[in-house]
């Protein structure tokens, strides 16, 4: 559900992310979803200039994707994007496509990125800065996933999530 997620960004559907079948094509989500994971970091005030400059990088190591419904040439669609969980190394994120203005779900995605030592190319600790980055943003949607500190084994949980969105260009 849109109203679960503190941001989105808008993406237009260009004729060359059509197929035959004068839908989006499949694939081209992965790229909608990797635009949203960059502008969110934006947002969240954490660029990937940032995190290199900790000596950390991230990969995608996993992604999970569900259509539901079509999506067609010029319309705007709002790819919402969250993270729910932080890992000791690892970062899930959440994405929800929607035609702008509708609630009609479009597709969905969780990804699993992994933060590495760019040099070794080994996993490393999510970074503090960017776990208190993402956890101001967040906040109560983070309710019920782990937070756990690269430098302790505390836990934040919380019973509510915030409803409403704040959305970005």
């Amino acid at each position: 559900m849109k109203s679960d997620f503190r941001f989105h960004h808008d993406i237009r559907v260009r004729f060359a992310d059509t197929d035959l079948q004068a839908i989006v094509f499949n694939s081209n989500y992965l790229t909608y979803y990797d635009v949203a994971w960059t502008e969110y970091f934006r947002r969240v005030g954490f660029e990937w200039k940032d995190l290199l400059a900790l000596g950390v990088d991230t990969v995608l190591a996993r992604t999970t994707m569900e259509f539901k419904s079509p999506a067609r040439f010029d319309e705007v669609l709002e790819v919402h994007a969250r993270i729910s969980r932080i890992g000791t190394t690892s970062l899930t994120f959440e994405f929800e496509i929607y035609p702008e203005g509708e609630d009609r779900l479009v597709g969905s995605a969780t990804s699993l990125y992994v933060c590495i030592d760019p040099k070794t190319m080994k996993s490393t600790p999510v970074p503090d800065p960017l776990r208190e980055h993402i956890s101001q943003f967040e906040g109560d949607s983070l309710s019920g996933y782990s937070v756990q500190s690269s430098s302790s084994s505390s836990t934040a949980t919380s019973s509510s999530i915030g409803s409403n969105p704040t959305t970005s260009n």
